[in-house]
């Protein structure tokens, strides 16, 4: 087993760099006590759920099994979770209550996708990636961390933006939902266990900047102490 696992790091490093740097800001999120904010609770459960499955794809795909399951199933749950910190930061009560919404309607839409793509869910080895789901999650996103920044120069409530940690945790989801977009229409037709297609570096740049991502997650949290944040 140990055997695999270091080929498969060997073989794709891009793809596995991000596997275990989840690892850091847990940690650091752990040591700072930053879960004592509900804002970063929820990351911090985000994050732990994030390993847990990002860990289960790599045990399969240092096997050859087929992950794409497991890659479907997270993404309801990724985008509930990670928009949920918003419910935090948004200012308006309208706002919140469009976020709440989108919960419900996006976790239908994403049930009917993956049941679309895959009419026969008991056939894991031929199982596929879904046509919509992440094209949506994606813009969703973009547009509650748009909606925050727009909010936040607006009110001109934080004095510099480079030491609020929540403004790096921002910059790494915009990033990373960024490059999702721009990959996301091409993954459901390329990600085919039985016939991958091959489309170059392009299929790293997800994982290049979810690497990125990870890391400006750190520093936000690094500068977190409770008084200041809270102020």
């Amino acid at each position: 087993m140990l055997e695999n696992y270091c080929s498969y790091i060997i073989r794709q490093p891009v793809i596995s760099a991000p596997v275990f740097l989840n690892l850091l800001p847990i940690l650091l999120i752990w040591r700072k006590r930053a879960y004592n904010d509900k804002m970063f609770f929820i990351l911090f459960v985000y994050l732990i759920l994030k390993f847990g499955v990002d860990l289960v794809m790599f045990d399969l795909a240092s096997q050859r099994k087929n992950s794409v399951l497991y890659y479907n199933l997270n993404i309801p749950v990724r985008y509930v979770l990670t928009s949920w910190m918003f419910y935090y930061k948004l200012d308006y009560n309208a706002q919140r209550k469009w976020l709440m919404l989108s919960w419900i309607l996006f976790v239908a839409f994403s049930a009917w996708d993956i049941i679309h793509t895959n009419p026969s869910m008991g056939d894991l080895y031929n199982h596929k990636m879904v046509l919509y789901s992440t094209t949506l999650e994606s813009l969703l996103m973009l547009f509650w961390i748009m909606l925050y920044f727009y909010n936040t120069m607006r009110a001109l409530k934080i004095p510099n933006l480079l030491t609020y940690p929540f403004f790096w945790i921002c910059s790494g989801f915009l990033l990373y939902y960024s490059s999702l977009l721009f990959i996301a229409p091409v993954l459901h037709y390329a990600s085919k266990w039985d016939q991958w297609m091959d489309i170059g570096s392009l299929d790293y740049i997800p994982y290049a900047f979810e690497t990125v991502s990870l890391l400006l997650f750190s520093i936000g949290i690094a500068q977190y102490t409770g008084s200041s944040y809270a102020k």
